[in-house]
């Protein structure tokens, strides 16, 4: 089901998460003071906006309620306009709250305020890095919520030459695959459901952290 979702800040870390949820089917509107951050991915995610979430006027006309959750992804040297963006979204009746934080005295603060998850992407970096590690064909991860996350891997080996019809991931495991990357670079999304997995193609994932580690990927 297709939800909306509210970026504030769109830097790296926010860029990225704009990007994967847009990926993911959804609608994602992000914002920026920056012209250079709004320009960077005004093509790539739903709608964009150039103005200062500080300002309650601002927040108020975009219709907070409407927002699945709004992820509020200021630089951590402006921890001051995080504090105050996170109040005002909790002062507007958001549904839920993520918040970056650059350590845990932040995220303390942030919590206080009305922040109903934090983030912390260094730690959560390290982390992914770990993954990787233990799985060489995780390429990347993203947790979307504490109860869904998001993989891109390399196709493994048990898929290579079945479609989605034969594999039946969805009713086997409760996990949907959102796109495959071939090696030139061509996406399909959403992927057909007669698409045969190639041993090259990258695939991108969607599912409930608890059910996506019933689904064990293996080199054989």
């Amino acid at each position: 089901m297709k939800k909306q979702f509210l970026v504030i800040g769109l830097g790296r870390f926010g860029a990225s998460v704009a990007r994967t949820l847009t990926k993911a089917g959804h609608s994602v509107i992000g914002i920026d003071q920056s012209e250079d951050m709004i320009q960077r991915v005004a093509e790539e995610i739903s709608d964009v906006m150039k103005c200062d979430a500080t300002d309650s006027d601002i927040l108020s006309s975009i219709g907070i309620q409407d927002f699945e959750a709004c992820i509020v992804c200021i630089g951590e040297k402006y921890i001051q306009n995080s504090i105050l963006v996170t109040l005002l979204l909790k002062e507007e009746g958001s549904n839920k709250i993520v918040a970056k934080a650059g350590n845990n005295t932040q995220g303390r603060v942030l919590s206080k305020v009305g922040a109903d998850m934090i983030v912390y992407p260094e730690k959560d970096m390290g982390e992914k890095v770990a993954r990787s590690l233990i799985n060489s064909r995780i390429l990347d991860f993203l947790e979307v919520s504490e109860d869904i996350s998001i993989i891109e891997m390399k196709t493994p080996k048990t898929m290579i030459g079945r479609d989605l019809i034969e594999l039946n991931l969805r009713q086997k495991y409760g996990v949907t695959i959102i796109s495959i990357k071939s090696p030139d670079n061509k996406i399909k999304t959403p992927p057909p459901v007669d698409y045969k997995f190639k041993e090259d193609d990258i695939i991108t994932l969607i599912g409930e952290n608890r059910k996506l580690k019933k689904l064990r990927f293996t080199e054989d």
